[in-house]
């Protein structure tokens, strides 16, 4: 598989602008640079691979306890009678928001139940990690946000990609933050992910859908080597140096150093990451992967969100991982 990551940018709440690039664009000749810098894992040349992208910005708040339903244990929606939500926040409805960590999704573009379903798995699955409230703010409309929220959107966006660009299934980008020096500084409080509606249609990556939202989740959550720098959670040397992931690693955790700005540094290295020197290049917040791969959620990156300020619990507390598998299906 070959993956370049072009332009993305991260708008802190204060208006302090930070660049990067970190998407995920398959490469349909693994040998064709385009100029790019693209990394060719696991399939041949010509063979035809899946990607994520990071783009754009959610600056509106929906009704987080929208009118049409929510979805069975956790979480409530909004989607009159159509059987599709327009808002969904994850969580047990039956807990306060100040006492839990919710996501609130807004959805927009064209969308089957099938489809909805896995963005509001990832979002309930990231709240079962995540577990303690964040202090409320006030996004860039001076809208009141209780944790995050995270636009969802079906829309082209290059739909089945072409030989000499690539072919991008997702794209997240223009993080807001919470302002330096307040109380959860850093921790994003809205953004926005565009999967291609093209893409969503084919067959092939039917069972990859789970990883990709999971992976562009976990971004919007704060994975992101500018949140890392700002935070003093790198060492200058291409390394990782919470403490909880430190510990959960057992040593600095190395971050991917290929594929441009935003690629690197805001991953967890492809070919190095090795936590307790057991190689996991298909653990859920490494840079690359392959279709149809099985996908692993390691201690050390529940470690770094800890690291960034959350209150985590571990969902997999006997072993060091835990499979990611939603066991749904697009298609």
């Amino acid at each position: 598989m070959s993956i370049k990551r072009p332009g993305d940018s991260w708008l802190s709440h204060g208006d302090a602008f930070i660049s990067g690039d970190d998407p995920f664009t398959s490469d349909w000749d693994a040998g064709n640079l385009l100029g790019q810098q693209v990394h060719a894992l696991d399939l041949p040349a010509n063979a035809l691979a899946s990607t994520m992208q990071f783009d754009a910005l959610a600056d509106h708040i929906a009704d987080a306890k929208g009118s049409g339903g929510g979805r069975p244990g956790g979480g409530d929606g909004g989607g009159g009678g159509s059987g599709l939500l327009s808002t969904y926040t994850s969580g047990d409805a039956n807990v306060a928001d100040a006492n839990e960590f919710n996501i609130q999704i807004n959805f927009s573009g064209t969308w089957t139940a099938k489809q909805q379903a896995i963005v509001t798995w990832a979002a309930d699955f990231w709240s079962k990690v995540i577990i303690a409230d964040v202090h409320d703010d006030t996004d860039l409309n001076a809208k009141l946000v209780d944790d995050i929220v995270i636009s969802v959107s079906t829309a082209r966006i290059d739909g089945n990609g072409n030989p000499l660009t690539g072919n991008v299934l997702a794209q997240t980008g223009n993080i807001v933050v919470r302002d330096a020096g307040t109380v959860d500084e850093w921790l994003p409080l809205t953004a926005s992910i565009t999967l291609d509606s093209a893409d969503l249609k084919s067959t092939t990556f039917a069972t990859s859908w789970d990883d990709i939202v999971l992976h562009e989740m976990g971004h919007a959550l704060g994975f992101v080597g500018a949140i890392f720098d700002h935070l003093a959670l790198t060492d200058g040397s291409g390394h990782f140096i919470g403490a909880n992931a430190v510990a959960a690693y057992g040593g600095a955790v190395p971050l991917e150093n290929n594929g441009g700005a935003g690629t690197a540094g805001s991953h967890w290295d492809e070919t190095g990451f090795a936590p307790n020197r057991v190689a996991m290049s298909n653990e859920l917040m490494t840079g690359y992967f392959v279709p149809g791969e099985q996908t692993y959620l390691s201690d050390t990156t529940i470690g770094a969100l800890a690291d960034l300020g959350y209150v985590v619990d571990d969902p997999s507390s006997l072993d060091s991982y835990l499979l990611v598998d939603s066991h749904l299906l697009i298609a």
